[in-house]
């Protein structure tokens, strides 16, 4: 039996979370034994409950901001050092710096969930994106494999890190959960939204990556009474801007914190995503296997999910009103049925939860026999 730790910051219902939740999720327990370490204490919106039922050992660190900085990378080694596990397994800035500054002589892996020389200075700001940038990359220096969330994030990240390899695994989604449901009036019900309305779902962050705006300004051209807008967040430095932007409109509904997301998606008609970077985004594999054609901004990543795949979604230019717009009336055209099952199909096909899981268990075992 070999011990993987997994070290994140916390558990915050997140991309990131839930592709480590689906790691464990389908992870062989006749081969490893996992064990989670936090660094930060657990906010609002957690899935530690989600991890603690997978009967999964959790350690939490419950250090802030300052004391982390200060002193995490000493109380995580003093950890480590108690566990002494086969394989270290990092998923955010915080452990990837920590665990490749502090613990250089255990296996580690590391899961790249985004450009990070584009994303950091897009969330946090010219000035602390690129410190964060150059400290991250300093630090993945000292892993033993680097694992991208996508095949093109793996070869954006190649290309500019020419001295590190960066191998990839596609996020996975768990269609268990994540599936269509036959009648959508049931739920609307429950859920206060609309029965006889068209309803776009918007997921994510209200950041600049995430571009909120384009949609929330297209909104304020569309004069179609018929359509109905969710907007599924709780964060983020744009999301009072944006609930003031459309305070004069009907037809909006901001979810605030949910811990309900399928059921939202499984209630909506399309899905819409604006952002202008992406790793491999777990909203757009969720609505997709939920059975939802898709709207996409056209980014990289979002070609990526629908690479030589016909009838499931349309492009967008990205940041571009106009275009967007232009979707929104052409998405009605399509065949409803047949994108949906089309979606379904490329979802279980490609981008599975069990068989990220086993992709990632293969560069354990690559890992511990080298």
């Amino acid at each position: 039996m070999k011990t993987i730790v997994y070290s994140i910051s916390t558990l915050r219902k997140s991309g990131p979370v839930i592709v480590l939740y689906n790691i464990v999720k389908n992870l062989d327990l006749t081969k490893y034994k996992p064990i989670i370490i936090t660094l930060s204490k657990e906010p609002q919106d957690t899935m530690i409950k989600d991890f603690q039922d997978l009967n999964v050992k959790i350690i939490q660190l419950n250090l802030n901001r300052i004391k982390g900085f200060l002193f995490g990378g000493f109380q995580l080694k003093k950890i480590i050092q108690k566990i002494n596990p086969n394989v270290i397994h990092c998923n955010g800035f915080r452990d990837i710096l920590l665990v490749g500054m502090f613990l250089k002589k255990y296996k580690k892996i590391a899961t790249i969930h985004c450009d990070f020389a584009v994303d950091y200075v897009l969330k946090y700001g010219f000035f602390m994106g690129k410190i964060m940038f150059f400290l991250q990359k300093k630090a993945l220096k000292n892993f033993n494999v680097r694992i991208a969330v996508s095949k093109l994030l793996s070869e954006i990240l190649n290309k500019k890190y020419t001295k590190m390899k960066f191998d990839y695994v596609d996020n996975g989604i768990d269609i268990e959960v994540f599936k269509p449901i036959e009648n959508k009036t049931e739920l609307r019900n429950k859920l206060n939204l609309p029965i006889d309305k068209k309803i776009f779902i918007w997921c994510g962050s209200f950041i600049e990556r995430k571009d909120p705006l384009t949609l929330i300004n297209t909104i304020k051209q569309i004069k179609n009474e018929n359509l109905f807008f969710v907007f599924c967040g709780a964060r983020g430095s744009l999301l009072e801007v944006c609930k003031q932007e459309l305070i004069d409109y009907r037809n909006i509904l901001f979810t605030g914190y949910i811990d309900n997301i399928k059921e939202y998606l499984q209630a909506s008609d399309y899905y819409i995503a604006t952002s202008l970077s992406e790793g491999l985004p777990n909203g757009v594999l969720e609505a997709l296997s939920c059975g939802l054609p898709c709207i996409l901004s056209h980014i990289p990543q979002h070609k990526y999910i629908l690479e030589d795949t016909k009838d499931i979604g349309l492009f967008f230019e990205t940041q571009n009103i106009e275009s967007l717009q232009n979707k929104i009336n052409e998405i009605f055209n399509i065949d409803y049925n047949l994108y949906s099952k089309n979606a379904v199909d490329l979802i279980q096909d490609n981008f599975s939860a069990k068989v990220m899981s086993e992709k990632y268990q293969e560069f354990y075992t690559e890992i511990l026999y080298v």
